[in-house]
C-alpha cells in the first residue's frame, strides 16, 4: 500500500495531497515549491509525534512491568519472613502486558529512525 504525503493549505489549514495544484477547500493555487517543503515538513512534524507516542508507550510499559515486579517481590517477601507461612500474589499479567507495551514502544521508536 502506497503512503499518501499530505500538507495543510496555506490559505485555510485543511489537509490536502501532496500533488495537488490547488486546494480543494478553499481553491487557493499551490506551486511546487510550496507543496515541497509543507510536504516535508508535515513529514518531519508526523515523525517526532509518532516517536512521543512510542516513547510513552516505553514508559507506560516499563511503569506497569516495575509495578507488577514490586507487587509480587514484596508479597513474596512477607510470605518467606512471615513465621507461619503465608501466600504471594505473581502480577503475571501485569507484567507481561507491561513487558509488551514496552517491547511495542521500543520497536515502533526504533522504526522512526
Amino acid at each position: 500500500m502506497s503512503e499518501v504525503k499530505v500538507f495543510q493549505c496555506l490559505s485555510c489549514h485543511e489537509f490536502i495531497a501532496a500533488d495537488a495544484t490547488k486546494c480543494r477547500f478553499c481553491s487557493a493555487p499551490v506551486d511546487a515549491e510550496t507543496r515541497k517543503s509543507a510536504t516535508a515538513a508535515q513529514e518531519k512534524e508526523n515523525k517526532l509525534y509518532r516517536r512521543k507516542q512510542y516513547a510513552r508507550h516505553m514508559f507506560r510499559g516499563a511503569g506497569l512491568f516495575a509495578l507488577g515486579l514490586v507487587i509480587t517481590l514484596g508479597t513474596f517477601t512477607l510470605a518467606v519472613s512471615s513465621q507461619q507461612g503465608g501466600h504471594y500474589v505473581i502480577t503475571y499479567g501485569l507484567m507481561l502486558s507491561g513487558f509488551g507495551n514496552f517491547l511495542y514502544g521500543v520497536v515502533g521508536w526504533l522504526g522512526e529512525l
